[in-house]
This record gives structure tokens, C-alpha cells and sequence, in this order.
């Protein structure tokens, strides 16, 4: 119907033509706009407020009648004492009556938007088309984001909210109802219920409903706040939850809001955020530090500079969703785009919002006029459409995906943090991640499901403590045994530090050594031959000259620096020589004891690690072993950043340096490794085990296999599908391990890739070469040792 009239519609004013929609499409029931709603009056159940008057934008029953009958019925030369906006709120000062702002109105083109859009994707609808009718999930696309993002109609929002939010589908599925909650919450004696009543009214002191014990909204919210309390016990009561309780009650009736509450404590909101200990809350704060040293470096340094802990003003900005923190009117616009997106929003806004102040803050003078700047930054803003706006071209483009990797990974450092994770609390860290009572309750699989989809694990989670512990303890012997035998072999390794450094300053510091360490170990080479030079880009040296690689061109051309000058020379008359760090003691190809070590005991010791919780395959699946994680999880966190890594996956063929010898990330450089073991152990017929090996091998040489875990264990997507949830590589125990492995980093290994692969066959006739093809020797000398750097 609405599609037959749009072109209609089109050639009448704006306001005959909404007059016209609710004329002749009365199938909608949706409040009409503030314009529309007539002159105050006294009705039956009480008064009606003024269109944009005191109180107009709130729900039907939450408006205060008592203070609404002193409006109406005061003599009209008397000055009110209070004053009041559309949302409730008090307009009065210290310095008198503030000017009050103009009154929120809805745009009749965006409501119109939503109307045809809902009429659209409800087509298949006979008859009218109302409320009921309207699904309770709206389905995604990019035009209702856009619809959202340029703002829902406020009248629409009750309805609007419930849908985009899930609420409303848990509202009409849920076992116990809404009554029952209630009933079984109203124990007065519970501590939850004490603090509570404690702070009703410290909850929204300045609006009307919320005001004193008898205003209209107080029962209603300490009867949603009870409710919530006993449906999630280990939440209980949070100061934040009371006030997005306060705000919602405003708008949908408190039924609604409990559902709503329902959605943002389990869909919409990490698991843990409104907890005792606000781990969930406190971990996106570390994110959020992170995203902006990625997309305000110069709000980063300025923040390093000055030693401002920015959580001490975030954290209540998300704890609460930024209610109390911004103006009302800009809190429903990023909520109408929080229900729909979920947290990803929180920091997109937070985000948006710094940067909007970001000239400000840098050109603070000092460290208080910083921190006031950055307390008092939300009540200075007063359009919401600017606030989303550069939000959404700041950080539009920030993805649940990678927020999740984030979340997951700051999490565990938390744990490990305050836990120190030691092998006696890996049960209590493991309980407490992702640690939310659902409602729903857990059906156990039936014997046909078990049969096709694999064994329950119970018996597995029942032992998995005592067997993390013995896992820990196996591969803690195997390192000790490593840095022993570097002990007795090389001098340099006897004051060698080995516990495990469980900071989390130690984690900030793992890719800044990182770096450092692949930028001191570029490949050197020593000249075999006189090169001179004829072109600008050319690099010319004598004989035995010490050349540093940067990078190879391909096999004939590479490109390297001496002497401060760099650049290429087009045959291979070099052959590299020891990295500076270099020791007999982890050289495989000297002293043959390190292969019995690393192969033989601390391969199978994070063997054991990888295999703990990796999930067992069922009769129809495939073969299932941590290769074959590892090969999935270093594709997906390369793949994540693609476009800026391919040139160099494609050009470069060593497995530290590109073309113009940056160094690489560990995610890249993972990448390659199992891609070079991979091409060297296929067509040997290797198995997984010993590719397994020879890639813990590679990360020994790079020092970099404890970044190598955090990678693995980052890649959410790949651990969740290939590991339970109480394995090690799914738990925060991984930084545990993560730490352990460190310890190996500080050694120099030089082992081969291919120890275990069958040996070529040698050629039988070894003849002198002729002079003209001197190259090929030097081509096949190209992993010789014989120098010491």
C-alpha cells in the first residue's frame, strides 16, 4: 500500500503529506509526532503533556501527575519553581532558572523512512500491518544501519529498541515470566536488595521520576533491579546497571526494560561486565588504550607524556553505556546504534568523542588541565549527529571480530595479572572467564548426537586440573633442561635469568624486544668475490667484505648495505655467515645434544599443550591435530590484514625481512614458516608431527615462539572451532605458557627445518667446475657456517 502512494506523497507539502500517511495508512499504530499531539488536558487518568512540554518524551505512565496537575492548575502569573525539560530532567541552577533548550521534535521525513521500510520487509503481510504483526528481529541490512545511524524516531524507539536489541524475542520465549521474576526477587534481606534501597535515589536525583521514594519511576526500578539481581547471581546488583535501568524506565515500561537489560547482559555486552570484580569492563578499557594508540597516536603520546591513566574517566563511560555521562539527547542516538551493532559502539563513540577534543588536548598546558578536559569532554557536546558522525569516520571500519581477538587477549593478561597464574589457581581462572549464569538451561546431548558430533567431555573436564598442572611441570622440566645444557656449553649463558616474568609490563615489552632483536639478526654475508660498481643503484665491495642483507630479489639479485651504502649486486657471490648472537651450544649442525632436547623432550611437552582440549573427531569428521589449527590460525590473523601484507608474502622468500627490510609481524612471519615447512616436508611426505617440530624449530631460531602462542591463541574464530572450552589454548592458562616460553627467547638457536626429512641423494661425481660457472658454487654454498660473527 505505502509504495502505490511515495510518488503521490512527493508533489504535497511535508506536513499534508504525513497528515495524508496517517489518514490512509492507519495500519501502523505508532505515536504520532509531538506536532500532532494535542493542547494539554485533563483526561480521565490525569493530564497529558504539552507537545515538546515538560515530560512529552516520556512513556505514557511515567509521567508525574502530581507535578503535572501544578503546571495545569497554577494561576498563570505565578513563576513555577521548578522548571522541567521533555525527558524530566530539572532546568533550575545555582544562579536561577537556566534558559531551557529547544525541545526535542521528530524529523517527519525519517520517520516516514522507517514506515516505508518496515511496510517494505513486511509486504508478504495481509492486512493491516501493526506492532504485533512486525517481526521481533528485524533483519540486518545496510539500509536499516543507515536508518539507525541517522536516528530512530523517538515515538518508534519502545518498539524499535525491543527488535533491534533481541529483547523482544527473549521477552516472548522465555520460560518464567516477568511476574514470577518479581515475585521470587522481593526478599528484603538479601545484600543486593540492602544497596538497592541504599541507592534509589542516588540513581537520577535530577528528574522528576526518580526524585523521592514516592516519585513514579522508584518502585519501578528497584523492582528491575531486584529481578536482575536473582536472575544473574554472580552479578547481583552494579551501580551501572542502575543507571541504564533509570534511563530505559523512561521510555519502555519496566517489563520491557528487564528484557532489555536481559539483551545487553547477554548478547549485546562482553560476560562479566556488570560483575564484583568488572572484569569484562576493565578488560575494554585495555582495548580501548590499544585502539587508540592505533587511531590517536598523538592522544597516545600526549597521554604517555603525562602519565594519565585514562580508565580513571572511561570506565564509567562504558560501565553505565554513557548514560549520566552525555546529554539525554545525544544518549539515544548512540543508543539506537548500540542495540543494533552492540560494544563495538562503546568504543567507536569513545573514540569519535576523543577526537572531536583531540586539538584541545594536545594543546593543553599541563597534566590537570588534561584530566579536567578529558572528565568534563561529554558534557560539552551537544549534537549527537556530529558526535556519530566522526565516530563512524574514525573508527567505522573497527569490527566485532577484532575486538573480540582484543577482549580475549587483554582478558588473560588481567588474570594472569592479578592471579600470577601459577599451576595451584588454573581451575579459578578458568571458572572465572566468560563466567555469566544464563538463563537458559544446558541440555545434555543425546546418545545419537554424541555418536555424530563427538563424546561429551565430561569426564576430560572433571581432570582437567590436575592434568594442566602435570602439563605445566612437564614443559617448565624441558626448558630448565634446555637452559641447562646452554649453561654448560656456552659461558655467556650462565647468569641467564630463568623465571618467568608474569608483569604485564612484560607483555608490553615482548614487540618492542621483538623488534629490536630481528633488526640486530639481519643476515650478513661474506664476499667470496671482488664486485665493482657500474650502476648508482649498485653496491660494489671487495672480497671478504661483511655485507648485510636486506633483502632478495630473487636468486641471482640481492640487495644489502656497506659501509653505510646500500645496494644491489646481481650475482650471488656472497655466502651468509653467523647471526652476532650466535652459540655452539644451539647449533644442531655442532653439537647434536639440542636436537635430543628440543625435538625429543620440549616438542612433546607443547605437543601435549596443543593436544589438551583439542576436540575429538566423530565418526564423519576428519582427521583432527594441532597442525592443523596452526596452519588455519596463522592463515586467518595474515588474512585479516591482507591487502598490506601480500606484496611481501608474494615477493619476499625470507622469513624476516621484505623488499625494503621492514621487519615483519609475528603473524606474518608465522605465516611463512608453515608455509616453508610445509612446501619442504610435502614432498618428502612428512608427517604432522614433524612438521609440528620443525616449525617450533623456526620459532627457536627467531626467538619468537612465545609470540607465536599469542598469536595462535589469539585467533578466537580457529580456537573456538578447533578446541573445549576449559583447554589451555581457550583459557587464559595460555599466557601462563605464553611466559614459560619467553624464557627460550633469551637463548640463540640455529636449528635446521629439515632435521627429520630423508637426506638428498648425493651426486656421485664431483668434478671441477669450469670458470664460467663459478656462480653455481657459490649458489650451493649458501648455508655455510663457517665464520663465527
Amino acid at each position: 500500500m505505502f509504495p502505490l502512494l511515495s510518488f503521490y506523497f512527493l508533489s504535497l507539502t511535508l506536513f499534508d503529506s504525513l497528515h495524508l500517511f496517517l489518514l490512509t495508512v492507519p495500519h501502523l499504530p505508532l505515536l504520532p509526532p509531538s506536532s500532532l499531539i494535542p493542547s494539554p488536558l485533563c483526561v480521565p487518568g490525569g493530564y497529558t503533556p504539552a507537545p515538546g512540554g515538560p515530560f512529552s518524551a516520556l512513556t505514557s505512565s511515567m509521567w508525574p501527575q502530581d507535578i503535572l496537575a501544578k503546571y495545569y492548575q497554577k494561576d498563570p502569573t505565578e513563576e513555577a519553581e521548578l522548571q522541567y525539560d521533555e525527558f524530566g530532567f530539572r532546568l533550575d541552577s545555582d544562579d536561577g532558572v537556566e534558559p531551557r533548550p529547544e525541545p526535542q521534535r521528530e524529523d517527519p521525513q525519517q520517520r516516514l523512512r522507517w514506515q516505508a521500510h518496515l511496510e517494505f520487509t513486511h509486504n508478504h503481510t495481509v492486512g493491516d500491518l501493526t506492532w504485533d504483526l512486525i517481526s521481533p528481529v528485524l533483519p540486518r541490512s545496510e539500509r536499516l544501519r543507515s536508518l539507525v545511524l541517522g536516528g530512530i524516531p523517538h515515538s518508534m524507539r519502545p518498539q524499535l529498541w525491543m527488535r533491534l536489541s533481541g529483547a523482544l524475542q527473549k521477552k516472548r520465549t522465555t520460560e518464567i515470566s516477568y511476574k514470577e521474576i518479581v515475585k521470587n526477587s522481593t526478599n528484603d534481606e538479601t545484600t543486593a536488595a540492602k544497596q538497592i534501597e541504599k541507592d534509589l535515589l542516588r540513581t537520577m536525583p535530577s528528574n522528576a521520576c526518580f526524585c523521592s521514594l514516592q516519585s513514579v519511576g522508584v518502585p519501578r526500578l528497584r523492582r528491575v533491579l531486584r529481578g536482575l539481581a536473582w536472575l544473574y547471581p554472580d552479578i547481583g546488583y552494579c551501580q551501572g546497571t542502575g543507571m541504564v535501568v533509570s534511563c530505559l524506565l523512561l521510555f519502555l515500561e519496566e517489563e520491557d526494560v528487564l528484557w532489555m537489560m536481559c539483551a545487553l547482559i547477554e548478547d549485546l555486552l562482553p560476560p562479566s561486565y556488570f560483575s564484583s570484580t568488572l572484569l569484562g569492563v576493565q578488560t575494554d578499557q585495555r582495548v580501548l588504550r590499544q585502539l587508540i594508540v592505533q587511531y590517536l597516536p598523538s592522544l597516545d603520546r600526549l597521554l604517555q607524556e603525562h602519565d594519565i591513566e585514562l580508565s580513571l574517566i572511561t570506565l564509567h563511560w562504558f560501565l553505565t553505556s554513557f548514560a549520566s555521562v552525555v546529554d539525554i539527547r545525544i544518549l539515544l542516538r548512540i543508543w539506537d546504534l548500540l542495540f543494533y551493532q552492540g560494544s563495538v559502539v562503546l568504543f567507536q563513540v569513545t573514540l569519535g568523542m576523543l577526537k572531536i577534543k583531540e586539538e584541545e588536548l594536545v594543546s593543553s598546558e599541563n597534566s590537570a588541565s588534561i584530566f579536567n578536559t578529558l572528565s568534563d569532554l561529554p558534557s560539552q557536546l551537544g549534537d549527537g549527529a556530529a558526535v556519530l558522525g566522526e565516530a563512524m569516520r574514525l573508527a567505522g571500519a573497527l569490527s566485532q571480530d577484532t575486538l573480540e581477538t582484543q577482549r580475549n587477549k587483554h582478558l588473560a593478561y588481567i588474570l594472569n595479572e592479578q592471579a600470577q597464574l601459577n599451576t595451584n589457581n588454573s581451575h579459578t581462572l578458568n571458572n572465572n572467564l566468560n563466567k555469566v549464569v544464563r538463563r537458559q538451561s544446558v541440555r545434555r546431548k543425546s546418545t545419537l548426537s554424541s555418536l555424530l558430533w563427538g563424546e561429551d567431555e565430561a569426564e576430560a573436564l572433571k581432570s582437567k586440573n590436575i592434568k594442566q598442572t602435570e602439563l605445566v611441570a612437564a614443559l617448565r622440566e624441558a626448558i630448565t633442561r634446555t637452559a641447562e645444557h646452554f649453561h654448560c656449553l656456552d659461558p655467556r649463558h650462565t647468569s641467564t635469568d630463568l623465571t618467568p616474568d608474569y608483569s604485564m609490563e612484560s607483555h608490553q615489552r615482548d614487540h618492542e624486544n621483538f623488534l629490536v632483536v630481528s633488526r640486530n639478526r639481519r643476515r650478513r654475508a661474506k664476499a667470496l668475490l671482488d664486485f665493482e660498481r657500474h650502476d648508482d643503484d649498485e653496491l660494489g665491495f671487495r672480497k671478504n667484505d661483511i655485507i648485510t642483507i636486506f633483502s632478495q630479489k630473487d636468486e641471482h639479485c640481492w640487495v644489502g648495505e656497506l659501509n653505510g651504502l646500500r645496494g644491489e649486486w646481481k650475482h650471488p657471490i656472497s655466502i651468509p655467515i653467523s647471526p652476532p648472537h650466535y652459540s655452539l651450544a644451539g647449533d644442531d649442525s655442532v653439537t647434536e645434544a639440542v636436537t635430543d632436547l628440543v625435538r625429543g623432550t620440549l616438542c612433546p611437552a607443547l605437543k601435549a599443550i596443543f593436544q589438551h582440549g583439542l576436540k575429538k573427531p566423530s565418526i564423519l569428521g576428519g582427521p583432527c591435530h594441532p597442525w592443523l589449527f596452526i596452519e588455519e590460525a596463522a592463515s586467518r590473523e595474515v588474512e585479516r590484514d591482507f591487502n598490506s601484507v601480500y606484496s611481501r608474502l608474494v615477493l619476499c622468500k625470507t622469513y624476516r625481512l621484505d623488499e625494503d627490510g621492514k621487519v615483519l609481524t609475528p603473524e606474518e612471519l608465522l605465516y611463512r614458516a608453515v608455509q616453508s615447512v610445509n612446501m619442504s616436508h610435502d614432498s618428502a611426505h612428512a608427517q604432522m608431527d614433524v612438521k609440528f617440530r620443525s616449525l617450533l624449530c623456526v620459532g627457536l631460531n627467531e626467538q619468537v615462539l612465545h609470540l607465536w602462542l599469542e598469536v595462535l591463541c589469539s585467533s578466537m574464530p580457529a580456537v573456538e572451532k578447533w578446541y573445549q572450552p576449559w583447554s589451555f589454548l581457550r583459557s587464559p592458562g595460555w599466557v601462563q605458557i605464553k611466559c614459560e616460553l619467553r624464557v627460550l627467547s633469551k637463548f640463540a638457536f640455529s636449528l635446521s627445518q629439515d632435521c627429520e626429512l630423508p637426506a638428498k641423494k648425493e651426486e656421485k661425481d664431483q668434478r671441477p667446475l669450469k670458470e664460467g660457472v663459478q656462480d653455481m658454487l657459490v649458489k650451493h654454498h649458501l648455508f655455510s657456517w663457517d665464520i663465527d660473527g
